[in-house]
């Protein structure tokens, strides 16, 4: 893409949701920590992850699309994903067993393999570097992690929930795929 000395309108609906989506981490993270009911953080998380669908469409749909607009949605994704990670991590760390760490781990996946590639592509360039477009699996990876986090997390607190490591694998499989393909179209 070409940097073009046009205005972006910044000021729109579907960067409204991604500034949304990071006030909806803090309530997480905060519903993780006060040891709210599981199934507050989960649907919370839900919401979050549903501002992220939301956003993307509205600005493809009514041309609302900008640069700004495509690095802080991908900010709120991995703000709210290791957000999340990390609060849950630390506050349930005696009541996770290992099957609960390895499959948080599978669902971040892209994150833990892209982290070191992103940093270093920052620094090399700077941040004012152009991230690829988002490609179909990048976005499917999104839409299970949307859908295995609160899965692992009911099933730390109830057994009925134990189908998540599946979930979970599939994820990470997914996110394995989507950050070598990240890796490849960012060098």
């Amino acid at each position: 893409m070409k940097k073009t000395s046009k205005k972006e309108d910044i000021f729109n609906v579907p960067n409204a949701l991604t500034l949304s989506r990071i006030f909806i981490t803090f309530f997480v993270i905060y519903t993780i920590l006060a040891k709210w009911n599981v199934i507050i953080t989960a649907s919370a998380f839900v919401i979050g992850m549903l501002t992220d669908f939301f956003d993307g469409y509205i600005a493809r749909k009514y041309k609302k699309v900008t640069e700004l607009g495509r690095k802080f949605d991908m900010t709120a994704d991995r703000f709210l994903m290791i957000g999340t990670a990390i609060a849950f991590l630390v506050s349930y760390n005696g009541i996770m067993n290992l099957n609960h760490w390895v499959q948080v781990g599978l669902i971040m996946s892209r994150e833990i393999l892209t982290l070191p590639f992103v940093l270093y592509t920052n620094i090399k360039k700077g941040l004012n570097t152009e991230i690829p477009h988002a490609k179909f699996i990048g976005k499917l990876t999104t839409f299970m992690q949307g859908v295995a986090f609160p899965l692992v997390i009911f099933g730390i607190f109830y057994q009925q929930f134990r189908f998540s490591v599946y979930f979970a694998a599939a994820t990470g499989i997914i996110g394995i795929l989507s950050g070598i393909q990240h890796i490849k179209t960012s060098e």
